[in-house]
């Protein structure tokens, strides 16, 4: 308020002069300019550099945040390349394995397979013989009651080479028959 008061004595005095400098009016308009600058400095700058000061240290966090998270993330990035690498290269061992293993079962089964081939035919060969030894015993059984038939016949009646002959030719068709 007292400063109010300077100032418009300060004012009303230079309205009185004219002419010249007028040193109240300077003196007024400087102590004027000093209150505003105290008063700024007080109410505005201080308050306003803490702001700023508050504000450039949050932006030197962030920047300094971001350049750690920024190294992290490129960090993450190597060793997802590596695992990725890492990975490929247990699923090329794990496809090579497998194909290693499909092989050795192929070869296997054929192998298996033709074991059982050869088994089957072997034993259809065996079957074979057995069937054949009895079709040849039963011949010879059939070939030995013929005879006997035959001797017998013949004993009891005398044969002439005719007779023979047509005992031989009965036989054998007997023999076609059964």
């Amino acid at each position: 308020m007292k400063g109010a008061l300077i100032l418009n004595f300060f004012i009303l005095g230079a309205t009185e002069h004219a002419g010249g400098v007028e040193w109240g009016t300077v003196f007024a308009t400087l102590l004027t300019f000093i209150i505003l600058l105290a008063l700024l400095r007080k109410f505005a700058w201080g308050p306003l550099k803490n702001i700023m000061d508050e504000r450039q240290q949050a932006i030197n966090s962030d920047i300094d945040n971001a350049a750690t998270q920024n190294e992290e993330a490129r960090r993450y990035a190597e060793e997802n390349r590596a695992l990725l690498t890492r990975t490929q290269g247990e699923v090329q061992s794990i496809l090579e394995n497998a194909k290693v293993q499909a092989k050795r079962e192929h070869e296997e089964i054929l192998h298996t397979a033709n074991a059982r081939a050869n088994k089957l035919l072997e034993d259809a060969q065996a079957e074979i013989e057995n069937e054949k030894k009895r079709a040849i015993a039963d011949i010879n059984d059939r070939v030995a009651e013929l005879s006997v038939l035959i001797a017998s016949k013949v004993i009891n009646k005398e044969i002439n080479e005719q007779d023979q002959k047509q005992l031989v030719s009965q036989f054998i068709q007997e023999a076609g028959d059964k």
